[in-house]
């Protein structure tokens, strides 16, 4: 049989004398023990009644001013920058990125004693109100419905969508059974930041006759698949039958109008257009066919404006006319 060695003897007493002193330390801790240190705290509500917390609250954060009374938050305020906006809205993050965002904001609540009932907040800086309308309207979703808030906002079966000057708000919801709070959350969120709401110029500068309000949209860049042209305000117009999408953007000057006009028709000769005459009473403009389909462009001032992809030539041609007449009144 082989000897134990004195190293390995050395070594065994050691561990033997950690071990004890492991224990020692347990047995010190459990006759310290405070059970007072991990029992859930006791508040009172309003009423005086106390109510047990899950966890010690000495320093809970305040809730946000424009909750309303009858919904409670489901966990901590989440923010994203620039650089983390794609690990929360994947897909999208290019549209906002393009548009001066600046940062997102989230969070959830829920109807008190109903978690099931439960709602996001969405709330994107995009640094000012131009930028907030654009990212606003070119995501309308089908089947919506204008919604009163003194600013623009529409809604859906399970969600509400408006800006407020730089932001843009989204609230989405899990049940229709909160969409009372979901609306009172709105108001609050625009009562309560008075921001900048005046109207766009380039908005009231379409011809007001047969005009979809609502269609109205702000696209901010490789509009009409066009690389060189970006803020361009476009809006829907209803000709007996036909659908007229009319575009205008305000260039800054003159020579800027008149030199993208022309670019954006040499892109439509490139890409399979014919000239196929122009507006009579527009000088300034030219009427492209694009394989089934025709293209107005004109520009007037500061400003480029037209039609994109009408079936009907006459209806196009009528309502860029009207567009190309108002321009001349434009400030």
């Amino acid at each position: 049989m082989r000897r134990t060695s004195v190293a390995e003897t050395c070594i065994g007493i050691f561990i033997l004398v950690l071990l004890a002193a492991i224990a020692g330390g347990i047995y010190i801790s459990q006759s310290m023990f405070d059970p007072g240190f991990y029992n859930a705290a006791l508040q009172k509500d309003g009423n005086g009644t106390a109510r047990r917390n899950s966890l010690p609250l000495p320093d809970a954060a305040p809730l946000p001013a424009y909750l309303p009374e009858n919904l409670i938050p489901l966990g901590p305020e989440e923010t994203f920058d620039p650089e983390t906006l794609s690990d929360k809205i994947d897909g999208k993050a290019e549209l906002y990125l393009s548009s001066g965002f600046v940062k997102l904001t989230t969070r959830r609540f829920a109807k008190k004693g109903n978690p099931g009932d439960w709602l996001e907040l969405y709330i994107y800086d995009v640094g000012n109100p131009t930028n907030a309308f654009s990212v606003y309207s070119v995501q309308k979703r089908e089947n919506s419905k204008p919604v009163d808030l003194g600013v623009s906002a529409y809604a859906t079966e399970d969600a509400l969508f408006f800006t407020n000057g730089p932001k843009y708000f989204e609230i989405i919801s899990a049940s229709k059974d909160i969409s009372e709070e979901m609306t009172l959350l709105a108001k609050n969120l625009v009562e309560g930041e008075h921001q900048n709401r005046d109207q766009q110029t380039e908005i009231s500068l379409f011809p007001p006759e047969s005009l979809d309000k609502s269609s109205i949209a702000l696209h901010m860049s490789d509009v009409f698949g066009f690389s060189a042209l970006d803020h361009v305000y476009t809006a829907s117009y209803l000709k007996g039958t036909e659908q007229i999408t009319a575009f205008l953007s305000n260039r800054g000057s003159a020579e800027e109008a008149t030199d993208l006009a022309a670019a954006y028709g040499r892109f439509l000769l490139e890409n399979g257009g014919t000239e196929a005459g122009e507006v009579p009473d527009a000088p300034d403009s030219k009427i492209y066919k694009v394989f089934d389909t025709y293209e107005v462009v004109l520009h007037r001032g500061n400003f480029l404006a037209g039609t994109h992809e009408a079936d009907n030539v006459e209806a196009a041609t009528e309502v860029a006319s009207r567009l190309y007449r108002g321009l001349g009144e434009a400030p």
